[in-house]
This record gives structure tokens, C-alpha cells and sequence, in this order.
């Protein structure tokens, strides 16, 4: 019996860290102005969501109980200061480095989770999809950090005209 919740014990942490991260990313997309950025936070965030769900019911099907009793979701957690900071200083690049420490962090998790490979297969199978989702949303955020867009194949290239001074 101790041993379940032991083997499990790394794998509830990284449950607490997942709705951490949903936190961080929501907050991200309700602060930020930009339509690319708020969308990008947004689809992160219900990644993230996804992942916690996904985590918690491993847990429950182990027949360890998941803890999140602390768990808040959204601006619930912020105080005053934080919000009048949020609705004076906009700063998108600043949001985007907050969420991509969170995710870096949880990655070393992810990794010394599947390093030990201590769960069942099916949960290590299930870990490793969700890092190679956080590696992705990464390097999306790399090119919203550097300003590069992201090339559709579908959508055939505009043409720029230059105006000429009368």
C-alpha cells in the first residue's frame, strides 16, 4: 500500500505543477492584448488543463487520491497590486517568459519522472506526449519572442505595395 503512494508521489506533484502552469498561462491570456498572443495563452492554458485531467485521472485509476484542494484556478489568486500592474503595464514578452520558466520547470519533472520509470506504461506513454506538447508550445513561443511568424502553406504570400509621396 505505501508502496502505490510512493510511486505515485512524483506523479501528484506534477499535478500541483500542471494546474500552476494552466494558472500561469490563463492569467498570461487575460492580461495580454495582442489576438495572436491571447489565443496562443489561451490554447496553452486548455493544454494545460487537459494535462491535469489527464495526470488526476491516472491517480484516481492507482487509487491514489490527487491533490489539488489548494487548487484555484484563474485570477482568483492575484492581489491588488498584481492587477493594477496587469491593466497599467502591458508587456506581452515579459508574460511569454513567465510562462516559458513554468513550463521549463515542469519539463525537469516530466524528465526525472520518465527517468526513473517507476509508473505503469501507459502513464509514462501518456508523460511523454505531454512533454513533446510543452516542447512544441516552446518553440511557438520562441517565435512569438523573436517576431517571427509562422508560415501557413495554405495562405499564398501578400504583396506589399509602397506608396509614393504626391
Amino acid at each position: 500500500m505505501e508502496d502505490r503512494y510512493s510511486k505515485f508521489k512524483k506523479l501528484n506533484w506534477l499535478l500541483a505543477e500542471s494546474f500552476e502552469a494552466e494558472r500561469v498561462y490563463y492569467n498570461a491570456s487575460e492580461d495580454v492584448q495582442q489576438v495572436e498572443l491571447k489565443r496562443f495563452f489561451n490554447h496553452e492554458s486548455v493544454n494545460r488543463n487537459r494535462f491535469s485531467y489527464e495526470i488526476s485521472e491516472q491517480l484516481v485509476q492507482a487509487g491514489v487520491e490527487p491533490k489539488k484542494d489548494w487548487v484555484q484556478k484563474g485570477n482568483l489568486h492575484r492581489d491588488w497590486r498584481q492587477e493594477r500592474k496587469a491593466l497599467v503595464q502591458q508587456r506581452p514578452l515579459k508574460l511569454l517568459k513567465k510562462c516559458r520558466e513554468r513550463d521549463e520547470k515542469n519539463l525537469k519533472l516530466y524528465d526525472e519522472i520518465l527517468k526513473e520509470k517507476r509508473l505503469p506504461k501507459e502513464v509514462l506513454k501518456m508523460l511523454k506526449r505531454h512533454r513533446r506538447t510543452i516542447l512544441e508550445s516552446l518553440n511557438k513561443a520562441e517565435k512569438f519572442r523573436t517576431g517571427e511568424k509562422t508560415l501557413d502553406p495554405n495562405n499564398k504570400p501578400t504583396k506589399v505595395r509602397t506608396l509614393k509621396a504626391m
